[in-house]
């Protein structure tokens, strides 16, 4: 399983001690160059210690220009659009973003999305977690911006 993430569901986990999800869901995780600088940059202890996990692997984008256009035509931000490169660059099994315009950016190119709370969901069916509610209370509680319909709907599939 090839998974390229974007900075926010890395930071959002690591923020409520949930990072760990990512490794037992998906083994490791590939991140571009500029998500590595994204998540070094942060003034959160939790998020700046995220690219020294071992099962992170940093990666530069072999066409930073491609980045650059995906940029400019789309108003997304840097880390999503290296993250959507990347992926097409290596044929990334999920690319893991939470940004609603970065997701549907990534499916019109063709690459099997996967967010924060659908890491949670798998989290549950595979045994990792008993409760997909308590994480995604801690996640809002922690600033995590999850609309109502998302909530409802991922603890419907969850059976909660």
């Amino acid at each position: 399983m090839i998974v390229v993430s974007d900075t926010t569901p890395l930071s959002e986990l690591a923020k409520v001690g949930r990072l760990v999800l990512l490794r037992d869901v998906s083994g490791r995780i590939i991140i571009p160059e500029d998500v590595y600088n994204e998540l070094t940059a942060a003034t959160n202890p939790s998020i700046t210690a995220v690219p020294s996990e071992n099962w992170i692997e940093v990666r530069q984008v072999i066409d930073k220009q491609k980045v650059q256009t995906l940029r400019t035509t789309t108003k997304l931000g840097l880390g999503e659009c290296a993250a959507i490169t990347l992926a097409e660059e290596i044929g990334a099994t999920w690319v893991l973003v939470d940004d609603l315009a970065a997701r549907k950016e990534a499916q019109r190119r063709g690459l099997p999305v996967i967010g924060t709370v659908g890491i949670v969901l798998i989290a549950k069916q595979q045994g990792l977690i008993p409760c997909v509610k308590e994480v995604l209370d801690e996640l809002i509680a922690n600033g995590t911006r999850i609309s109502q319909q998302l909530y409802h709907q991922a603890l419907t599939v969850a059976g909660e």
